[in-house]
Formats: C-alpha cells, sequence, structure tokens
C-alpha cells in the first residue's frame, strides 16, 4: 500500500532543471508549431520552474499541446502535456460557473442574500452580502491571513472551512471596493453545495468537468493517488526546494482543483460550444463588474477582464498555489485559448508568454 508521507527538504539547482527533457504530446503538430514551441520553451527558462505545461488551443480545438522540463526533479519525471498541477485561482471560474448553472436553473438568484442559500453564515451588521458580490470579489470578505494558504489542516466540509473567517468583520461595504478574497470562493462552495443538495465536488464532477471532457480534473485530495500528478517547489535564489505540504480542503472552490493544461483548454472549448452555460450568461461573466460610486473593475463574474498594450480585451485568470503558478487566457471572440501551468510557486511572466504563444498561433493559423 502506497502512503504519502512529509517531504523531506532536499534542494537542486534551477539551472540544473530548467534545462531539462522537453516532450511533446502530439508529435504530428510539432512542425506546424515549431515557433510556437520556441517561445514556448523560452518562456519556460525564463519562468525558472522546474516544469511547465502547455496547451493552445485554436478555432475551439487543442490544436497543441506540450511539456517542458521535470514534473517530479528527485524522480527525474519529465512533465508532458498530461502532467497535473495545482490550478490555484484558475478554480474561481470552475466555480463561477457551478454558481451560474444555478443561476441559470432559477435555484440562485445573483441578488440572493448568502444566508438565503447557507444560513449558517452570521450576519453582518446590516451590511448585505449577495451572490453577486461573493463572485466580483465585492463582498469585503477577507483573503488570507499569514500561514493560511500554506495550512496543513484538513477540513471535512465545505462548511467546516468556513470557520476560518466567518466571524471576522468585513473590510468594506459589499459592493463599495474591489479586494481579492479566495474566502468569498469557498463560500460560493457552500451555495452550490445548498442550491443544488450535493457535495460541491460531486456537482462538479457530474455538471462541469464531465461535460467539459475534463478527464484529468480532481480536488486536491493530499492522500489520494492522482496519475501523472507534478511535485510541488519553491524556490529560494538559485535553489529549489519541495513545497511544504498543504491541505487544499480550506479552499475548494477558491484554489482546490488539480488539472492539466490540455483540460482547461477542453473548459474553454466547453464555454464557447454552449455545453456548460448560456451565450447570455457568459456575456454577464465577461462583464467587469461596477462598484457602488459606478468605477469599472477589471473582475466580471469568475473571470479576470483585462485589456493588453495593443487594446485586445482579454478573458482570463491567473493563479497562486503552495508550489504552483498558472494562467488561462482566453479570447472567445477567436475561439482562442493558451493555458500554461508550472509546479513552482511565483514564476514570472506567464499572463505575457500566453499573449506571445497566442500571437504566435494565430500567425500560423492565418499563413495557412
Amino acid at each position: 500500500m502506497w502512503t504519502l508521507g512529509a517531504r523531506r527538504a532536499t534542494s537542486v539547482s534551477v539551472a540544473a532543471i530548467v534545462t531539462a527533457f522537453v516532450v511533446a504530446t502530439v508529435p504530428a503538430a510539432q512542425t506546424r508549431f515549431t515557433e510556437v514551441e520556441r517561445v514556448a520553451a523560452e518562456g519556460h527558462k525564463q519562468s525558472r520552474a522546474p516544469g511547465m505545461s502547455v496547451a493552445l488551443v485554436l478555432d475551439d480545438r487543442v490544436a497543441w499541446s506540450q511539456g517542458f522540463g521535470l514534473a517530479d526533479v528527485e524522480n527525474d519525471v519529465p512533465a508532458r502535456a498530461n502532467t497535473v498541477y495545482r490550478i490555484a485561482s484558475i478554480s474561481k471560474p470552475i466555480a463561477a460557473t457551478a454558481v451560474m448553472q444555478l443561476v441559470e436553473r432559477g435555484r440562485v438568484g445573483l441578488d440572493d442574500p448568502v444566508q438565503k442559500h447557507v444560513p449558517s453564515f452570521p450576519v453582518k451588521g446590516e451590511q448585505t452580502i449577495t451572490i453577486r458580490h461573493l463572485l466580483t470579489h465585492t463582498s469585503g470578505i477577507r483573503h488570507y491571513r499569514d500561514g493560511e494558504m500554506e495550512s496543513s489542516r484538513e477540513y471535512g466540509t465545505v462548511l467546516d472551512a468556513l470557520g476560518i473567517f466567518k466571524d471576522d468583520p468585513l473590510l468594506f461595504a459589499p459592493g463599495t471596493k474591489y479586494s481579492y478574497s479566495t474566502y468569498a470562493y469557498n463560500l460560493l462552495g457552500a451555495v452550490v453545495e445548498s442550491a443544488s443538495g450535493i457535495a460541491f465536488e460531486e456537482y462538479l464532477r457530474a455538471n462541469v468537468w464531465k461535460p467539459a471532457g475534463m478527464t484529468a480534473t480532481y480536488f486536491d485530495h493530499v492522500s489520494q493517488i492522482i496519475p501523472h500528478r507534478a511535485e510541488q517547489y519553491v524556490r529560494e535564489g538559485s535553489t529549489m526546494r519541495n513545497a511544504p505540504l498543504a491541505d487544499l480542503s480550506n479552499k475548494w472552490a477558491g484554489g482546490g482543483v488539480l488539472s492539466t493544461a490540455e483540460d482547461l483548454g477542453r473548459f474553454h472549448i466547453a464555454l464557447d460550444e454552449g455545453r456548460l452555460l448560456k451565450a447570455a450568461t457568459l456575456a454577464q461573466m465577461y462583464t467587469p463588474y461596477r462598484l457602488a460610486d459606478g468605477s469599472e473593475t477589471t473582475y466580471g463574474l469568475g473571470w479576470m477582464v483585462s485589456k493588453d498594450d495593443r487594446g485586445r480585451t482579454w478573458i482570463a485568470h491567473s493563479g497562486g498555489a503552495t508550489g504552483g503558478t498558472t494562467y488561462l487566457l482566453r479570447d472567445p471572440s477567436r475561439k482562442l485559448a493558451v493555458a500554461i501551468l508550472c509546479n513552482v510557486e511565483n514564476a514570472p511572466g506567464l499572463r505575457d508568454l500566453a499573449i506571445r504563444i497566442a500571437d504566435e498561433a494565430t500567425r500560423v493559423a492565418r499563413t495557412e
């Protein structure tokens, strides 16, 4: 029987890692996407991550995917297209999709007070927190305090994990400011359970992952054996170390999902093709929220909405986990997406890399 124990504090030179293996999953696509591969390989080197996996979606099909470097440094296991990583806060748009499905079905209202679905969550004086506030990071619920992101405590249920923050005061009146909060999304997980009548993980598996064809997507249960799971690392100067043990049961909806770059591409495709939500619902999700004073944020209902230096609008989400950094870049109008997953904390430049890959892939498509 296999058991997972505490990881020993080993370290290795960063330079020795980033010059390691490159493994493709679609050999026939290598010639077509040679320049895309070059851009991605250079991005992997600049990220200083042990391993990176990238998937490209063109015309709403996974057109190319590849792994770079090492998924497991100690055992010399290459990163591949099917390597499973912590996707960190890309878990949030997955959770938001579940919530918006229940909105479409009439079981949840965006302007419902949260206590309608989670009566155990304390009322905060005269201030009403709505589902919309939770989705847009405007609820006033706090984010992590020191040490909470790396918590190794196991929480038995979604409701149990609300105990971390539920009795804390709000940072501001709901709807008046934007303040990113993983804990607000944890509360959305409880809303999904209440409105659907089933466990959050079960709901996602049946209503999001299965219809999207996401066959390598899971909750990050510490003790579960996950095929092709990457190890997680932290970088200290020129030295790479194993990331500390973290139990993600404190944040399933906000950052507790494991997946592959290809599965995130499939998530994008399923959204584009209307297999998960209606077009009108998606348009709502891709619209930046306006605060009470009329100012516009850069976050919609579960998605970051921003423009690049050329004025192009991107629907995206970044992620930072204990031992991981991720980015999912999307342009639904062009049926285009790039997913990048790394197994090291604070890997720099993933958004810019995703845009460079998207631009190079678009150039390739136009010349064919």
